[in-house]
């Protein structure tokens, strides 16, 4: 009887039936063609395979969603935007360049793996690892199941949640303002460094559309606006 699994490792069981991987060939019909919408070519064919990424993995999206207390939603808004875009295998090479010569200015932990781009260090501390003890093949292996759609929706679900919690510690995470919607995808993109009144102040005046304070804010605002489109997508 043939497995149902290809590969295995300390981290993640990775399964043989996946959605296709975005890769350079996709990469030319989005940049290359004409945006037409009924050809789905050009901006309109990445958001035809985001869309279809989504549903796809809808029931992954709500499990994960569920388990972490968050909305799906929420999850599945990040998955739409952080879907597409860079070929996957690519990541496996900018990682291994980073490591090897220390190239670029964030280190190779930091380096996106996976359909919802999501660090090796965070990984790491989701699973309750010290990311500063893990091994070279830790990373690997790491970076291989952030590869796979089930572990990546995982991780990125908890790790929406703890960023939720680390601005609203007693909000319900289930019910969530349109500002605390929108600092999640803030924090999800740019990070806790920040202090959180520097980007409520943003939220209460938003910014004009381009300006370098309006980009602060960008990828959670785009996550508001796309949530009724992703509602539509996982049927809920």
């Amino acid at each position: 009887m043939k497995s149902d699994f290809m590969l295995r490792n300390r981290f993640c069981t990775i399964p043989q039936t996946k959605f296709r991987k975005w890769d350079e060939i996709d990469v030319l019909f989005w940049k290359l063609g004409k945006n037409d919408a009924r050809g789905f070519s050009g901006a309109f064919y990445l958001n035809a395979y985001k869309d279809a990424y989504v549903q796809y993995n809808r029931d992954k999206i709500i499990k994960h969603a569920n388990a972490a207390g968050i909305r799906s939603d929420l999850l599945g808004a990040v998955a739409w935007i952080e879907s597409g875009g860079m070929p996957e295998n690519f990541k496996f090479q900018v990682f291994e360049v980073k490591r090897m010569i220390g190239w670029g200015s964030k280190p190779a932990d930091k380096t996106l793996f996976g359909s919802v781009a999501a660090q090796i260090r965070v990984a790491a501390v989701t699973l309750g690892l010290d990311p500063s003890e893990l091994t070279t093949r830790d990373q690997l292996e790491l970076a291989t199941c952030l590869m796979e759609d089930d572990f990546n929706l995982r991780v990125t679900a908890n790790y929406l949640r703890d960023l939720i919690l680390y601005d609203y510690p007693d909000v319900a995470t289930l019910y969530m303002t349109d500002e605390q919607y929108i600092m999640a995808g803030v924090r999800y993109n740019r990070g806790v460094q920040r202090c959180l009144e520097d980007f409520t102040q943003l939220i209460s005046n938003v910014p004009k559309r381009g300006t370098e304070d309006y980009n602060y804010i960008s990828y959670g605002m785009r996550l508001l606006e796309i949530r009724e489109h992703i509602r539509a997508l996982l049927r809920e």
